[in-house]
């Protein structure tokens, strides 16, 4: 287990579509109808608020893309991946659907409107932040993948 210290040199707050919201209000709507019914323990409906806000609250308060000198950290809920910039393969913005056919990683993104970075080596990951083209953009350039190609590659000397 890698484990790296420092300051982010920068960071991108992550997203939270609108119905991540309409989600939370759905939940505590049902705990309180839930404690509503009569004969209905107390406990019922206040576990079902705790359970939820485990689950719900920390994707709102740690849900960011931290750029640092080498890799690039991706905080979201409870977890924490960190991806090296030389693993990374590609950045794009991701249409339509989240995840492409061939993912096969980190889904920290809580809207559509995501950004997909290529990392075999250590999970692709899907994210949504303030400034999707922005994070493409420096990601894209951090990780050398529009450095100008060798005179003579591209044809032109």
């Amino acid at each position: 287990m890698r484990i790296y210290k420092g300051n982010p040199e920068l960071v991108f707050r992550g997203k939270v579509a609108p119905w991540y919201g309409a989600l939370s209000g759905i939940v505590c709507a049902a705990a309180a109808v839930l404690a509503l019914q009569p004969g209905m323990p107390a406990v019922v409906p206040a576990a079902v608020l705790v359970v939820a806000a485990v689950a719900l609250w920390p994707v709102v308060v740690r849900n960011r893309v931290e750029l640092y000198g080498d890799r690039l950290e991706i905080v979201f809920g409870w977890g924490r991946t960190i991806i090296p910039y030389d693993h990374v393969r590609d950045v794009r913005r991701s249409a339509g659907a989240v995840v492409p056919d061939e993912f096969t990683g980190h889904v920290a993104a809580a809207s559509t409107d995501a950004v997909y970075i290529d990392a075999p080596v250590d999970g692709d990951a899907v994210v949504s932040v303030l400034g999707n083209d922005h994070l493409v953009s420096e990601l894209r350039r951090r990780a050398g993948l529009d450095a100008p190609s060798a005179p003579g590659q591209d044809g032109v000397e």
